[in-house]
């Protein structure tokens, strides 16, 4: 094995176990991998369980991605991970077959080969679920070779079944080592003078990627982005969120252009709820006051009395009269902790955020033991068995209103981990861990500058509201905007 004298590269590799004492073999390879001449482990992901997805009948795998900086080349990393499965007890005797340890290259920054004993990119690692997301936590902008990021591919494999197992301490999912971090001046300038050459307003949501965050006019929640937009005297409004954010926008400002950057990034919890669903339930209930969370579409709320957001969604439902019923849509989570802060009955529509459900009472509990002097705060939009645990339950603006005004130093935030990067900006004095490195919204992490950028070139993709429905559904909107809260 030899060593050029070169800068090292960054590569990343995928780790798996289903023999043995699974988890001592990841950790015992990761150790060994960092021993390697010139070669140093810089991060890794969380662990997953997922089932194997050919070969003979087995147990499941647990999954692993690690992060590495080195000079070796790739046919001399190749050998060393080959050397490390042998010594850990990997045996070839069944193609596809149980294995103590499996090292695969899954990317070697700068190096492609489509050699049979060396495939860099990884022919597969699109198409799997168990090497995407733990990918994505520690490089979901990555490129790969279909032209998508990370994050992109994610969305396309979210229907296959898998479970995070453990963030181990050394799990790192936002990272901001100046080492490695992308130098984004040149392209925030071009966006900036663009964005006033067109008299344009850039708004993006708090969980957005920090670079897109970094070049916004205006970064909020949902109910604050919805009023600067109702408010922007802007010729264009571009969104910088999800789908249902700018089609909000549309029913506001029907004379403006609003402009979504990327037109897949939608709500999973906006599309668990239909108009035709909606009706159904409508016709159960017929005198029921319909309260939509501003995450539905434009038909959902044409359907609504009123919407609301995490912000003020309890104090929407303490404002319709105590003799009528409440139909609630579309999160179940939200509805439930709102009902019951509000002290109302409310009828559930059984929608959820997926990246907020994905949170669990062992993630605080685990939380709490490992920062025993963090306070914990929740979204809403988590189960409310985790909320009733938080110390506080806020909506994105409120947790930076909570942990400005609070007397502690360090919390947990139990929501997706975009906002740790917006709070560590407006409370840089102060320390915040995620409550799970896997809320992570791939829909959010879709909007790119480059596609910030195209978008302004083109001013594309516009969108927009059919009439009927856009007047059907501004009320709900402006009487959720008059309704306030923080």
């Amino acid at each position: 094995m030899s060593t050029v004298d070169r800068s090292p590269a960054l590569v990343y590799l995928g780790l798996g176990s289903n023999m043995g004492c699974r988890e001592a073999n990841i950790k015992r390879a990761r150790a060994l991998l960092a021993a390697l001449p010139d070669t140093t482990l810089t991060a890794q992901s969380s662990m997953y369980n997922t089932a194997p997805v050919c070969g003979p009948d087995q147990d499941d795998y647990l999954n692993q991605v690690a992060e590495l900086q080195t000079t070796l080349s790739p046919r001399d990393l190749l050998t060393a991970a080959q050397g490390i499965e042998n010594e850990l007890g990997r045996r070839r005797t069944v193609r596809w077959g149980p294995r103590t340890i499996d090292i695969d290259i899954l990317w070697y920054h700068g190096f492609s080969s489509t050699d049979a004993e060396l495939q860099v990119p990884h022919p597969r690692m699109e198409e799997r679920r168990f090497v995407l997301e733990p990918l994505a936590e520690l490089a979901p902008d990555l490129v790969l070779p279909s032209g998508r990021s990370v994050a992109e591919a994610l969305c396309s494999v979210q229907d296959q079944v898998m479970t995070r197992v453990s963030s181990e301490t050394g799990a790192i999912a936002l990272r901001t080592s100046k080492r490695f971090s992308m130098d984004y001046a040149a392209i925030h300038a071009e966006i900036r003078r663009l964005a006033a050459e067109k008299q344009a307003v850039i708004l993006a949501h708090n969980y957005q990627r920090p670079e897109v965050q970094d070049v916004a006019d205006v970064t909020g929640d949902s109910l604050g982005l919805t009023r600067e937009a109702a408010a922007s005297s802007a010729r264009m409004i571009v969104f910088c969120g999800v789908h249902f954010m700018a089609e909000t926008a549309a029913i506001l400002i029907p004379d403006r252009l609003v402009i979504a950057p990327e037109v897949q990034a939608g709500c999973p919890m906006a599309d668990m709820i239909d108009e035709r669903g909606l009706r159904a339930l409508k016709a159960e209930h017929p005198d029921a006051v319909v309260v939509s969370y501003i995450n539905s579409t434009a038909a959902v709320k044409a359907l609504s009395d009123i919407c609301c957001t995490s912000a003020n969604a309890a104090e929407v439902l303490r404002s319709v009269p105590a003799d009528k019923e409440i139909i609630f849509t579309p999160d179940r989570n939200l509805g439930a902790w709102a009902a019951k802060k509000a002290g109302r009955d409310v009828i559930l529509w059984p929608g959820f955020c997926p990246t907020h459900d994905l949170v669990e009472v062992a993630d605080v509990e685990r939380a709490r033991a490992v920062h025993p002097a963090a306070k914990v705060v929740v979204h809403p939009e988590c189960r409310l068995e985790v909320a009733e645990m938080a110390d506080a339950v806020e909506s994105t603006s409120g947790m930076i209103r909570y942990c400005r005004e609070d007397d502690a130093s360090e919390y947990v935030i139990g929501t997706e981990i975009g906002m740790l990067y917006r709070l560590s900006k407006d409370v840089p004095r102060k320390r915040f861990y995620p409550l799970s490195e896997m809320a992570v919204c791939p829909y959010m992490k879709l909007t790119t500058l480059e596609k910030v950028l195209r978008a302004l070139r083109t001013e594309e993709s516009v969108v927009t509201v059919d009439p009927e429905t856009r007047e059907k559904a501004l009320g709900a909107v402006q009487r959720m905007i008059e309704m306030g809260g923080r």
